[in-house]
């Protein structure tokens, strides 16, 4: 299956693509970029299984393209087997001229925008969280939930809010890279936690997401896992 993410905030568009491979169980990813590889070399990678015989999950950046010539890509992507999960990832918004969104009905892709991303309720629920707002974090899990957005759709995205937090919390370069907004709104939330508890998130989380991995955890007990995490803090 081919998809096609593009958008501006690259981020978001990782989120998705982290989601996806979740959904089909890959541990393994290969990342391509157009301008270091050949039409012939993804025709191959996409028709090669691992040696436990799975399926590849490939992202091909295409952010570097241009306007260079991609008749051949399409002409072997056309060729990518159903099994195979190709990801066409661009880190800017793709307009309607070019040639991977003009070609996705014959590449039978699904095109995915972030910025068409649940990402305003998403990040309603984010923001109750790190502002440690139980009533509202639970309504807006239960509006997400009710509009079929994925347990490990928000996982990805909660850990995108904690990566924030915690950016303003230690200061990063990141931080330094963030709108003024942001800034204001990620310092306010990590004002309520100390580093310590900031740490110890990172390291509940990725229990957290192991256990969802190895069925330890069921999908829908998972947000709530996360989300008594930080509040119990």
């Amino acid at each position: 299956m081919i998809y096609i993410v593009h958008g501006d905030d690259l981020s978001k568009s990782r989120a998705l693509i982290q989601n996806q491979q979740r959904k089909v169980n890959i541990e393994t990813r290969i990342e391509l970029s157009i301008t270091d590889t050949t039409p012939e070399d993804i025709y191959e990678k996409c028709h090669s299984n691992d040696l436990f015989g799975n399926p590849p999950f490939i992202v091909l950046d295409v952010t570097s393209a241009g306007r260079m010539n991609v008749d051949k890509f399409i002409e072997k992507l056309e060729q990518v087997p159903l099994t195979a999960t190709l990801i066409i990832l661009s880190g800017k918004s793709l307009p309607q001229t070019n040639a991977f969104i003009k070609n996705s009905l014959k590449l039978k892709a699904k095109i995915n925008s972030n910025d068409i991303l649940p990402a305003s309720n998403v990040f309603k629920l984010v923001d109750a969280l790190f502002y440690k707002q139980r009533e509202k974090a639970y309504t807006e899990l239960s509006k997400l939930l009710d509009d079929g957005v994925s347990s490990f759709e928000i996982f990805s995205l909660i850990f995108y809010g904690l990566r924030t937090v915690a950016a303003a919390k230690f200061n990063s370069p990141a931080y330094a890279k963030m709108h003024d907004f942001v800034k204001r709104k990620s310092q306010s939330q990590a004002n309520l936690f100390s580093t310590n508890q900031i740490i110890s998130f990172f390291e509940e989380f990725r229990k957290l997401d192991m256990k969802s991995k190895l069925s330890e955890i069921d999908e829908e007990l998972l947000i709530p896992a996360v989300i008594e995490t930080v509040l119990n803090s």
